[in-house]
């Protein structure tokens, strides 16, 4: 197995960073909703740019002008890819959304913990649909706690940390998941709980990597890119995971066309249009986009609220910017190790992958390679296509992907074949 890099606290003398955490309701009033930030896994793999992105073509350009300056900043996102890898010592923090039963504290409830792992370029509120379908389903109130993860170049998170963009492998994704819950996910579930998650005691860490949770069952759910970090970390500490699903995550072999970044989104994502006026017209502009017409409209009005933040003149503009998206995407190869890993994961672990069936999506890794992916490692592994999906089935069909993350807690997908 690929080693990780081991996961270090920050130094202590390490400032916390301003935070402006707006109470929010959450419509299902069973359940409350709190915003959480935890540190990164300190020591990053990768270093900062050495020199600034080149500045996007201004508004008056031509197509030829803005092609080519597109073509520029493809370049250096790129080139930051190129850089070497190494210890860096950086200090970035996530933020992570708590949806907690209201009559589950006290040592009452189940201990069932949800964790969710989200694609690349949308905040973590984007679940929100898909937990409010689940939440609906009878079985879903078994539920004591569901934690939606935010990436540290996502969202809110993205806003915590530096504002110029900087590249990230996937590795350090999937440390900063295994940082979070061998580390900061609370040993209980408790009504209150400070902003800044407090750091696990160390002998319980100790514990968790090989006993797993003393008091919760962890089912995890990633997707796409979430679903390639939350792998890494179960194949790294099994113990911790009582089960997996996998919305048709990102897990190629090296050398599939998707691992080259210059076929995949970078011109699109450093293209994007990142400013509009106000909510109502970004709102009213995507609407009117086929990409994001075919989502559910819950997804779409999160997407609107999380994921777009105020510019100081007033406008709005992308949380997670364009740019950063791209050097997210140019880091797909680096999550490749996973696909060799996967037949080792721990046979223990239910697998289930919930993959597109709408007629005509492009597949992850080309044509058939869906089909290799759900048998690498058939073992207590399982599958199903959402026929009105594509690869955004978060986005696009949260209704079904609910009654997934359903069968998962009722154990309906241990010792299933997978079929595909």
């Amino acid at each position: 197995m690929l080693p990780l890099l081991p996961i270090y606290p920050p130094p202590a003398s390490t400032p916390t960073p301003n935070l402006r955490v707006v109470p929010r309701s959450f419509p299902d009033s069973r359940y409350t909703l709190n915003t959480h930030i935890v540190p990164a896994a300190y020591l990053r793999c990768t270093p900062l740019a050495e020199s600034p992105p080149p500045a996007p073509a201004p508004q008056t350009a031509s197509k030829a002008e803005r092609r080519a300056k597109t073509a520029e900043r493809v370049a250096w996102v790129i080139a930051q890819g190129e850089r070497p890898q190494g210890r860096h010592e950086r200090v970035l923090w996530c933020a992570v959304n708590r949806y907690t039963r209201k009559d589950a504290t006290g040592g009452e409830g189940t201990g069932v913990t949800l964790f969710l792992a989200h694609a690349n370029g949308f905040p973590k509120e984007t679940w929100e649909a898909a937990i409010l379908d689940l939440l609906a389903i009878p079985n879903g109130a078994i539920i004591d706690e569901i934690w939606a993860w935010e990436a540290v170049h996502h969202g809110a998170s993205y806003q915590l940390n530096s504002k110029l963009p900087f590249c990230n492998v996937w590795a350090d994704d999937a440390r900063d998941v295994l940082n979070f819950l061998l580390h900061f996910l609370p040993s209980s579930i408790s009504s209150e709980l400070p902003t800044f998650l407090p750091r696990v005691a160390p002998e319980e860490s100790a514990l968790r990597k090989v006993r797993g949770f003393s008091e919760r069952k962890l089912f995890a759910v990633g997707h796409s890119f979430g679903g390639c970090c939350c792998t890494w970390a179960a194949l790294t500490h099994p113990r911790l995971f009582t089960s997996l699903m996998l919305v048709d995550p990102v897990i190629n072999r090296f050398g599939t066309p998707t691992q080259d970044p210059n076929t995949m989104f970078l011109d699109g994502a450093v293209a994007r249009r990142d400013t509009w006026p106000s909510r109502e017209i970004a709102h009213k502009t995507f609407a009117a986009n086929p990409f994001f017409a075919a989502w559910d409209p819950r997804v779409l009005d999160a997407y609107v609220a999380h994921g777009l933040v105020e510019a100081p003149d007033g406008s709005v503009q992308l949380a997670m910017p364009g740019l950063q998206e791209a050097l997210v995407f140019e880091g797909t190869p680096s999550g490749a190790p996973v696909w060799d890993m996967l037949p080792t994961l721990d046979e223990r672990i239910p697998l289930r992958w919930v993959v597109p069936g709408q007629p005509g999506e492009p597949e992850i890794g080309g044509p058939g390679a869906t089909q290799e992916r759900v048998w690498r490692r058939p073992a207590n592994s399982s599958n199903i296509r959402i026929a009105r999906a594509g690869h955004l089935i978060t986005q696009q069909a949260p209704a079904e992907l609910a009654r997934e993350i359903a069968g998962m807690l009722q154990g309906r997908f241990t010792k299933v074949q997978a079929k595909l």
